[in-house]
C-alpha cells in the first residue's frame, strides 16, 4: 500500500511537471513570438493591444480612405490642429494650488481659447477619456496659428496640441454623390475591428450614403491613429507618463479613391447654382468622350458633418427620377424613325388644341403646319400626339430602354474587390416609362407618355447620358464616378474601366442618333432654345417642361439637356429645376447657358 501511494505521488508530480512545462512553453511563445502577431479583427499586435488595455486615448485619424478628383486634388481629408484634454482627478484644482504656474496659465489658456475658466473646467472633466476641446459644440474646435503659437509656451499638465484629420470642410455643398458618415451601432455589432480600442467620444463611423456607403468595405481602413496616455488601475491618468502616438504600420493604407470629378468644375458650378437662385434640382456634367461624371450638383445643399436623416437635402437629386416633360420627345422621335411611322416631308397641323385627353400646345393659337423635325424644334405637343397614335406603348418602351432610360445606367460590377456588387451611384432610381396598371390600349395614356407626362420618370444622370448615347451613335455608356483606387504608396489596387450598358433589345441606328443631334441643333437655331444662340460655345439641346403637383399646388419641372461645342463635343449636360411656378421664365435654359459658358471659360 505504501508503494502504491508513492507511485501515485510520482505520477502526479510528473503530470504537474508536464503541465507547468506546457504553460512555460506557451508563455514563452506568447512573450517572444505571438506578442508581435496581429490579433484577428483588430489589425494590431498582442503587444499593442496589451498596452491599450492600460491606456486611454483620443483618435487623431480614423484611418479611413480618402477621395481625390481625377487630377489628384483632395476632395476629403485635411490635417488641422486641435487641443486634446487629458482629464484626471480634479486637474484644475491641483494646478490651482500652484499659483505661480497653474492659476495664471489656466487663465491664459482660457483666454487663448476665447472662453472662461468655468467652461474650460466643465469640459475638461466632462468624460474620463481624453478628448478634443469642442467649446460645447458637437465638433472639435480648429485652432488658429495664433492659438497654437501661444499654447506652446504653456506648461500645463493634461493638455496637448495635436493634428487631427478633418474629413469634410465646414461648408454646405452639392456633392451628395460623395455622401456622409454616421455612427451605426447595429453595423458595428456585426463587424470585427477596432471600434472599441479607444474609449473616446468621437467613435468610428461608417458610410451612410453616396460613395462613402457603396465603397465602405474598401474605405474603412485597418485602424485609427491614436494619442494615448497610461492610466492607473482606477482609470486615472498617470502624470509622469508622457502621451504617445500609436498608428498602424502598413504602408498600403489608407486607400485613395480617384474619382472622375473635376474639383474646380464642381466648385464653380456649386457657386453658379447658388447665384442663379436654384432652390430644388440638379446639374449633371458628363465627359462626352466616355460619360465620366465631371461635375454633379444637387440642390438643396447639405453639410456632411451635420446630416439629419429625416430631412431630404442629403439625397442626391441627380440620381432621383422626375417627370421629364418634353425632353422625352427625343425617345418618341427616335421610335418614330426606327419604326418608320412618319413619312419624309409629312406635315402635321397644330391649331393649339388637340381636342381630347385635355391636351393642348404651349402656343395658344398653334403652330400651323409642321414636320416632325419642326415639331421637335418647337416642342409641339400636337405633332407628337399624332405621332404617338401611330406607335405602340411597347415601341416607346423598347426605344427608351435602348437609349438607357427606364433602367439603371450608372457604373457597376459584380464580384469585384470582395463585394457581390460594386456600385458608383448610391440609391440610383431606375426611372420608368409606364406602370403595369396602364393597359397598352389606353390611347390617352400613350399620348401623355409620348410627351413625357403621365407615369414617365427620368433621372438627370440618365438624361445627360442620353445625350452621350446620341453622340456615340446610339451606344449606351455607363457613367463612372470612380476611375481607380490606389494604395497609400501610390500603387494601383483596383481599376474600374469604362464600359457600356447595352439594352437586351439592341440599340438605335447610328443614322437615327445623327438625325436627332441635328434636330437638337435646330432647337437652338430656330426653336425653343433660341436664347442659347449667344452662348460662348455653339450648343445644341432640348428643353422640357413637366406639369407636377406638390401638396395640391400645380407646379412645373423644367429641363434642358444638351451638349457643346457642337463642332467637337466636350460635355453633355442635364439641368433640372424642380417645383417652380408655371408663370416663371424657363430657368433651366438660362442655367444651361451659364453652365456651358462656365465650361467654355474653364476649358
Amino acid at each position: 500500500m505504501h508503494l502504491l501511494a508513492k507511485r501515485r505521488i510520482y505520477i502526479a508530480c510528473i503530470l504537474l511537471t508536464l503541465i507547468f512545462g506546457v504553460l512555460i512553453l506557451r508563455l514563452g511563445w506568447v512573450q517572444m513570438v505571438q506578442v508581435n502577431q496581429i490579433m484577428p479583427g483588430y489589425h494590431r499586435t498582442v503587444r499593442e493591444m496589451s498596452v491599450l488595455q492600460r491606456e486611454r486615448g483620443v483618435m487623431l485619424d480614423p484611418g479611413r480612405g480618402q477621395f481625390t478628383d481625377y487630377r489628384g486634388e483632395a476632395l476629403t481629408g485635411t490635417l488641422q490642429w486641435g487641443l486634446v484634454l487629458f482629464p484626471h482627478a480634479d486637474p484644475l484644482e491641483k494646478l490651482s494650488k500652484n499659483r505661480e504656474l497653474g492659476g495664471s496659465e489656466i487663465k491664459q489658456l482660457a483666454s487663448i481659447l476665447h472662453t472662461d475658466i468655468h467652461q474650460l473646467k466643465q469640459e475638461w472633466n466632462k468624460v474620463s477619456a481624453p478628448h478634443f476641446w469642442t467649446a460645447g459644440t458637437l465638433q472639435p474646435v480648429l485652432l488658429t496659428d495664433y492659438q497654437i503659437k501661444y499654447m506652446h509656451h504653456l506648461h500645463l499638465q493634461g493638455m496637448g496640441v495635436y493634428p487631427m484629420m478633418i474629413r469634410y470642410p465646414q461648408v454646405d455643398t452639392g456633392r451628395q454623390w460623395l455622401g456622409y458618415l454616421a455612427e451605426q451601432p447595429d453595423l458595428s455589432k456585426t463587424q470585427s475591428g477596432h471600434q472599441d480600442e479607444v474609449k473616446q467620444p468621437f467613435g468610428m463611423k461608417s458610410g451612410a450614403a453616396g460613395l462613402e456607403r457603396t465603397l465602405e468595405p474598401l474605405l474603412k481602413g485597418i485602424g485609427p491613429t491614436l494619442v494615448t496616455r497610461m492610466v492607473s488601475g482606477g482609470g486615472e491618468m498617470i502624470p509622469g507618463m508622457r502621451p504617445h502616438v500609436i498608428a498602424p504600420a502598413n504602408p498600403h493604407y489608407p486607400l485613395r479613391v480617384e474619382t472622375t470629378v473635376d474639383a474646380r468644375l464642381q466648385q464653380g458650378l456649386e457657386k453658379l447654382v447658388q447665384e442663379s437662385g436654384l432652390k430644388e434640382g440638379a446639374i449633371v456634367v458628363l465627359d462626352a468622350a466616355n460619360a465620366d461624371v465631371r461635375a454633379m450638383v444637387s440642390r438643396p445643399f447639405y453639410r456632411p458633418q451635420h446630416v439629419d436623416p429625416e430631412q431630404s437635402s442629403w439625397g442626391n437629386r441627380a440620381v432621383q427620377a422626375a417627370v421629364p416633360g418634353s425632353i422625352f420627345k427625343i425617345v418618341t422621335a427616335a421610335a418614330a424613325m426606327e419604326n418608320h411611322v412618319v413619312a419624309n416631308g409629312e406635315k402635321f397641323h397644330c391649331g393649339g388644341e388637340y381636342g381630347k385627353y385635355g391636351l393642348s400646345c404651349w402656343k395658344e393659337h398653334g403652330h400651323g403646319d409642321l414636320s416632325l423635325e419642326q415639331g421637335f424644334a418647337e416642342s409641339c405637343n400636337i405633332v407628337f400626339a399624332e405621332t404617338a397614335r401611330r406607335l405602340s406603348v411597347e415601341q416607346l418602351e423598347h426605344t427608351a430602354d435602348r437609349l438607357g432610360l427606364g433602367r439603371s445606367v450608372g457604373w457597376e460590377a459584380q464580384q469585384m474587390a470582395g463585394m457581390s456588387v460594386l456600385r458608383h451611384f448610391d440609391h440610383e432610381d431606375r426611372g420608368r416609362v409606364r406602370t403595369a396598371a396602364v393597359p397598352s390600349t389606353d390611347e390617352g395614356a400613350k399620348i401623355q407618355t409620348a410627351i413625357g407626362q403621365r407615369d414617365v420618370l427620368v433621372t438627370p444622370l440618365q438624361a445627360a447620358n442620353l445625350v452621350v448615347t446620341l453622340l456615340h451613335d446610339g451606344k449606351v455608356s455607363a457613367p463612372r464616378l470612380v476611375q481607380r483606387i490606389r494604395y497609400a504608396d501610390g500603387n494601383t489596387m483596383l481599376e474600374m474601366p469604362v464600359h457600356d450598358t447595352p439594352s437586351a433589345t439592341g440599340q438605335i441606328a447610328p443614322a437615327t442618333a445623327h438625325k436627332l443631334l441635328t434636330w437638337m441643333n435646330k432647337v437652338v437655331r430656330e426653336g425653343t432654345g433660341k436664347s442659347l444662340q449667344h452662348a460662348r460655345w455653339h450648343v445644341a439641346g432640348k428643353s422640357g417642361t413637366a406639369q407636377v403637383q406638390k401638396r395640391g399646388e400645380r407646379l412645373h419641372h423644367q429641363w434642358f439637356i444638351g451638349y457643346g461645342p457642337t463642332e467637337q463635343p466636350k460635355y453633355a449636360v442635364a439641368v433640372l429645376v424642380q417645383n417652380v411656378s408655371p408663370e416663371g421664365h424657363h430657368q433651366a435654359t438660362a442655367i444651361f447657358r451659364k453652365v456651358m459658358d462656365y465650361l467654355a471659360e474653364s476649358s
